[in-house]
């Protein structure tokens, strides 16, 4: 059974009718699956740059740590950090040292804090903190 009717002069069956006017289907799939595959891909972007940002930030507070511990002082602790996170480029840097230098004694704990606001490159501000706050804390004793 052939179900058949005239459209501006043309024989068109039943299933060309269904097919008809699908044009712009394909047009409005890939505006919407691109627009997913891009928030995923700038997700993976940026969270890899927060993660090694991270492993940058706990690898400084470390080295200032073991730079109080063994009696340097704040001015060579502040270097070392800076040192270390030179690969994050230009980005505000906070380092606090407690005690400092003049109050470190043998034995004591020293703490080395160290705060970056991380600036995001890719259009996720609306999901994350812009600049994304990264701290990394550090106690080692005195020797």
């Amino acid at each position: 059974m052939d179900l058949r009717y005239s459209f501006l002069g043309e024989d068109v069956s039943m299933w060309g009718r269904l097919y008809h006017g699908n044009e712009g289907q394909a047009l409005v799939e890939l505006a919407v699956s691109l627009t997913i595959l891009l928030l995923i891909i700038f997700g993976i972007i940026e969270f890899a740059r927060i993660g090694y940002s991270y492993i940058l930030v706990a690898h400084a507070s470390r080295e200032g740590a073991r730079m109080g511990a063994l009696r340097n002082s704040d001015d060579q602790i502040y270097k070392v950090v800076n040192e270390s996170l030179s690969a994050l480029g230009d980005i505000p840097i906070t380092v606090s040292i407690n005690p400092n230098d003049q109050a470190r004694q043998r034995r004591e704990p020293v703490e080395v804090q160290v705060a970056v606001q991380l600036p995001l490159i890719t259009p996720l501000s609306t999901i994350l903190p812009n600049p994304f706050a990264i701290t990394g804390k550090t106690v080692m004793r005195v020797e």
